[in-house]
Parts: C-alpha cells; structure tokens; sequence
C-alpha cells in the first residue's frame, strides 16, 4: 500500500510539475508576443514621426526642444491634424526613456486606464489627439512638483499654439483637476470648441468611487457624439 501511494504522489507530483512547466511557458510566449507587439508599434511609431497627420506637430515640438528642454512627440498613430477631439491630460509622466510620445500605450497604469475607457466608449483612434496642459517633460533630477498656476499659464500658452495646428478640432476633453484649470484659456481662444471635463484616468482617481470609471466613460462616448455632428 505504501509503494501505491508513493507511487500515486510521485505521479501527482510530476503531473503538476508538467501542468506549471506548460503554465510557464504559455505565459512565457504570452509576454514574448507582448514584447514584440509593443516593439512593432513603438517601430511603427519611430517609423512615422513626420507622415503627414502629424509632421506639423512634431516639427513644432522640435522647435521647442532646441532650448534644452524637452516636449514629447505627438503620437502618430493618432488622429494628428485630422483629429477633432483632444484629450488633454495634465503632466507627462517622469520616465527616462526617448523618443517620449503623448500616447494611450505608454506603460504608464493612467495611460492603460485611458486605452481601456477609450475603447469602451469606441472612439476611433484617428478621431483623436492626446496632449498635456503642463507638456514639458519632468527634470528627473529634480523633485516632482505641484502644477503651479504659472505653469498653467505657461501651459495655455503652448497649448494655443497647438490649436492652431488642429483645423478640424471640434471637442477638448479636459483630464482632471489640473487639465479642466486651462478652461478658461481655450474658451477665450476658441471659443467654438465644445468642453467636457471628466475624472483623471489614473489609478488613483479611478478608485476613489465605482462611479468614476462610468463617468469617464460616457464623457469619452459623448464627445465621440459631438465630434460626429
């Protein structure tokens, strides 16, 4: 009896072995697959940095980086000149790495939050153009630190100019506290442009409350249905 159940354990033992090791493997191939597939895009990103939707754009960031700081790039696998509705997010992230893209597939868990809300609300990604108000990229060197109201006013300014380059904007979706403070700038300016404001994507905005996620999707919905009018 006792060969029988050592020879049952042994046989348990090395079905789950087999069950883990193909387990690993299957998860394996999955961040594999995953890794090349964001290799593909940030390839396809690189690759189309002045195609025509976004040329204007990022020559324009260019301009501006000649002075030691730095913007990100327009994506280019959005909506670019054609888009007409603009998502504008607060600050970039502090993150090291370059070329920095404005883009729903950053890494960053705010920017996977936003991917996803995109999608359930079906905005078309060529309908739309991600920036921040406050766009330049952070002083890793430095502490982080609060938007300061001279940095809105920094920040409206840029975004003006931005506006210019976007004939056929009809929506901006303002992102949080800090984004919905340039209101008042892109209401003088354009005043044309209809606003929406909704909850910040990030995880820390996304939990305070079921409902946040909810609202953020149906004002995504909403301004694909005034951009369609």
């Amino acid at each position: 009896m006792r060969r029988n159940a050592i020879s049952l354990e042994a046989t348990y033992h090395s079905h789950n072995c087999q069950v883990n090791s193909a387990l690993r493997s299957t998860m394996r191939a999955s961040l594999i697959s995953m890794s090349r597939g964001l290799m593909n895009i940030e390839d396809a990103r690189r690759h189309r940095l002045y195609s025509r939707s976004v040329a204007a754009l990022n020559r324009w960031v260019e301009a501006y980086c000649l002075g030691g700081r730095k913007l990100p790039y327009f994506d280019p696998l959005d909506g670019g000149v054609d888009a007409r509705i603009l998502i504008l997010l607060e600050s970039p992230a502090r993150d090291s790495s370059w070329p920095r893209f404005v883009s729903r597939d950053n890494a960053g868990p705010a920017q996977r939050n936003l991917k996803r809300f995109l999608e359930q609300a079906c905005l078309a990604r060529e309908q739309t153009i991600l920036w921040n108000l406050y766009p330049w990229l952070p002083d890793l060197g430095s502490p982080a630190q609060a938007i300061s109201r001279s940095k809105i006013t920094e920040g409206v300014k840029l975004l003006k100019e931005v506006l210019d380059l976007l004939p056929r904007l009809r929506v901006v979706v303002l992102a949080g506290r800090v984004a919905q403070r340039g209101a008042p700038g892109i209401e003088h300016y354009r005043p044309e442009l209809r606003l929406l404001a909704m909850p910040h994507p990030s995880p820390l905005s996304v939990c305070q409350h079921p409902d946040v996620a909810k609202d953020i999707v149906s004002t995504l919905t909403r301004a694909a249905h005034l951009a369609s009018v």
